[in-house]
């Protein structure tokens, strides 16, 4: 499927990636601002409203309805075995990125955890960025080495 950058409608930035998932299916994530939407995700919708009904406070608050009635919420990013990329804040106004890394489940934890969870998020040692610098937390988790690593 198709593939490209856009100008992203909520920050204006160069670095939103858009992908044609299926005829009827767009989807889109900013790597500037940290935001992603679809073409199914308009406002009244079903998977809007679904996504309401499950998303903190502070993910609803954000919301963005762009020119076209598309959704944006930000983005939660998990690698289950390199880490999580997510909003920490506690008001639109007082928010940034936080970025965890995975660490492996001792032997004495596992049976805290789902059979075959092998990593768990290292949530004591968080590191917090910027709104504008989501790429920056993206790396943290080592994001991008993954990208490169499936295109091998």
């Amino acid at each position: 499927m198709e593939e490209k950058l856009i100008d992203c409608p909520h920050c204006g930035g160069n670095a939103c990636y858009e992908q044609q998932v299926s005829e009827e299916v767009k989807t889109n994530f900013c790597f500037g601002c940290g935001f992603t939407s679809s073409t199914v995700m308009t406002e009244g919708s079903k998977p809007v409203a679904d996504t309401l009904e499950t998303s903190p406070e502070l993910y609803k608050d954000l919301m963005f309805i762009d020119e076209n009635k598309q959704v944006w919420f930000p983005a939660t990013v998990t690698l289950p075995e390199k880490g999580m990329v997510f909003l920490d804040g506690t008001s639109k106004d007082s928010w940034q990125w936080a970025a965890v890394n995975a660490i492996e489940i001792t032997e004495e934890e596992k049976s805290k955890y789902p059979e075959g969870q092998t990593h768990k998020m290292d949530m004591k040692n968080a590191k917090r960025f910027e709104k504008k610098d989501f790429m920056e937390a993206l790396d943290a988790i080592k994001f991008f080495d993954v990208l490169v690593a499936e295109q091998e």
